[in-house]
């Protein structure tokens, strides 16, 4: 047989091979047909000298090594090539045949080939969904739509996948590419209307999932009714979500869905009647400035220190009077008190109540309240009968944004609150300097102590809190670590100009579940609080030297403005045993340092506390 190099006629013995190979490898050119150049021909003398040289030069073997090579490498890549071509066949074959575990085992090693298959990135993706690996399922139906843009029901599958991974935003912009040719198929109108009820938008959710299950479609079932019955519970249409949760106990008897769906309805009829829950905390506390005494302050000539001990009891209870979607409202009541082992002037009793309307939005599963909180307070053994110390009343509108994707919330607030202080302040009056009759010690001219220390007020709130979830440690035991940080701004405007200020205040937190199924948290607050006025009460140090100066001599005021800069440490150890009951400890410690010094002090906290709560 003859071929042709260039122009010139080579002999090829053909080999019996396996595998079709190019010709220019399958032909090894016989030593008499080699012939170089265009112009030689046979029989030519400078021809056959030529060919002598060449056969008796080391050329000849080199190239009978590079063309052996070259044939052995094409074999080899014919032979992947062909195996190649063999696992996708096998592997597309067991992808149509619903058999995902063992075609992804085939196809995924020969995803991102050369030129890219979008057939088998298809089928790689709609296997990985069935399976249930989601990213690996987004990863493959990208590519394939990437391959073949517009191909038929590739958007609508990536939403599917899209939505079980959490990226609601990337499955509403899939739906949204697919709705014009798959709009009225069945996954379409269950997926738009799961990314509704997820937005918080129930009542697109229950049109959407009212018409995917009226398609009758097994392929969606029963996962279609399961949520359509969430979504008409959720629009306190309680007996169409019986009725739902009722056909998927019935029609799929035996499977987890029955066994949700009877859990669900059991859960109905425990939300019919008021929702009522009650608890109760018991304490106590070791108090090393039970006084908050500031610096150089001397005690009460009866208190024989600072330091005290108490036992102190929470108890509250409340109920949700008002369910009807996407409206709720509720009211709690509660009373706290304190009884200190010595210093009994300090004891205290506080009842408070609060009342909230709540309000589901359609953004992102966001909700609004509105909340009214009262409290009073009584302090001293002996004046329970009297004026409250405090009455405050708080009125507060506040945002919640869950991000579900990575775990977070977010609260927004804006309050305004409302002081009304009934203590009396007689004892705080001292004779100005220079009046008739002697003084000692005198406060200087003009200064009001008791118009000056009113401390009945109002002023704005402002604050952002965000709590975030984090990644699982490596570390076995360690469970459901969090952060939280958040800013705090308040203006309070009083009737006497000793307290009017501002407040900034930033915190920050942390917590992680320990082994044993112990929570630990840790919390840090700073805040920069500055007053508009100069402090009326002398530092302890002027006051005793215009006392030792003699009658009728003031003692100093510090002209500017007071400022403090407070900071304040938390950590507790919580443990749950069941439902009910709840142990912790914990210890703070809170350093207000003021230009000030009777409001200059620190302060230790030491405590443990049992909770029993019910229903809830």
């Amino acid at each position: 047989m003859l071929t042709q190099i260039g122009s010139a006629p080579i002999a090829c013995r053909m080999r019996r091979m396996s595998v079709n190979l190019p010709l220019a490898f399958a032909c090894i050119p016989s030593a008499d047909a080699i012939r170089l150049g265009s112009d030689s021909r046979p029989g030519d003398p400078a021809s056959s000298e030529e060919l002598q040289r060449l056969h008796s030069s080391r050329f000849t073997p080199l190239l009978r090594r590079l063309i052996a090579a070259a044939a052995s490498a094409s074999i080899a890549h014919a032979a992947v090539a062909s195996a190649d071509e063999t696992g996708r066949s096998l592997g597309l074959s067991l992808a149509r045949d619903g058999r995902c575990d063992a075609a992804l085992a085939v196809l995924v090693p020969l995803r991102g080939g050369p030129g890219g298959d979008a057939e088998l990135e298809r089928l790689t993706g709609e296997c990985a969904l069935r399976e249930k690996r989601f990213d690996l399922a987004i990863e493959a139906l990208e590519a394939a739509l990437k391959l073949e843009p517009g191909a038929d029901g590739l958007d609508l599958r990536l939403a599917e996948a899209y939505y079980h991974a959490g990226r609601l935003a990337d499955a509403e912009a899939a739906l949204e590419r697919a709705a014009p040719g798959d709009a009225a198929r069945p996954e379409h109108l269950l997926y738009s209307g799961l990314v509704a009820f997820d937005r918080g938008d129930t009542a697109r959710a229950v049109d959407r999932l009212e018409a995917a299950v009226a398609t009758r479609d097994p392929g969606i079932e029963p996962l279609a009714s399961f949520q359509l019955a969430r979504a008409k519970a959720r629009a306190d249409d309680g007996e169409g979500a019986r009725a739902g949760f009722g056909r998927v106990v019935e029609g799929w008897s035996g499977t987890a869905w029955a066994d949700q769906a009877a859990r669900a309805l059991t859960a109905l009829d425990e939300e019919s009647a008021v929702p009522v829950w009650a608890s109760a905390e018991l304490g106590f506390e070791a108090d090393d400035n039970a006084l908050i005494r500031g610096r150089g302050v001397g005690r009460p000539d009866e208190v024989s220190g600072q330091s005290d001990v108490r036992g102190y009891w929470f108890v509250d209870t409340g109920a949700l009077w008002l369910r009807h979607a996407p409206w709720s409202a509720g009211t709690a009541l509660r009373y706290g008190g304190s009884e200190n082992r010595r210093i009994e002037r300090f004891n205290t009793h506080a009842p408070g109540a609060t009342l909230w309307l709540d309000r589901a939005l359609a953004w992102q599963g966001s909700a609004l309240r509105l909340q009214y909180d009262v409290d009073a307070a009584w302090i001293g053994a002996d004046t329970r009968g009297d004026d409250p110390f405090l009455v405050s009343h708080l009125w507060s509108t506040s945002l919640f944004k869950p991000w579900q994707s990575i775990g977070a919330t977010t609260s927004l607030s804006a309050s305004l609150g409302l002081d009304d202080y009934g203590y009396r302040r007689r004892g705080l009056d001292v004779p100005d300097v220079g009046l008739p009759g002697a003084c000692s010690p005198c406060s200087p001219d003009g200064i009001d102590e008791i118009g000056a220390t009113n401390r009945d007020g109002f002023g704005p709130i402002l604050s952002v809190v965000h709590r975030q979830s984090l990644p699982q440690p490596p570390i076995s035991g360690f469970l459901l670590p969090w952060i939280e940080g958040g800013y705090r701004w308040q203006l309070y405007v009083s009737q006497g100009r000793e307290y009017d200020h501002q407040r900034h205040q930033i915190e920050l937190g942390a917590g992680i579940r320990l082994p044993l199924a112990i929570d630990f948290s840790i919390r840090g607050r700073y805040a920069y609080v500055p007053y508009a006025n100069a402090s009326v009460f002398p530092d302890p140090k002027d006051e005793l030297a215009a006392v030792n100066a003699g009658p009728d001599t003031a003692y100093f005021l510090d002209g500017s403005a007071r400022r403090e800069h407070e900071t304040n440490v938390r950590i507790a150890l919580q443990r749950a045993f069941g439902r009910h009951v709840l142990v912790s400890a914990r210890w703070s410690r809170t350093r207000n340092r003021s230009t000030a010094d009777v409001f200059d002090y620190t302060r230790d906290l030491v405590g443990v506390s049992v909770r029993l709560g019910w229903g809830g």
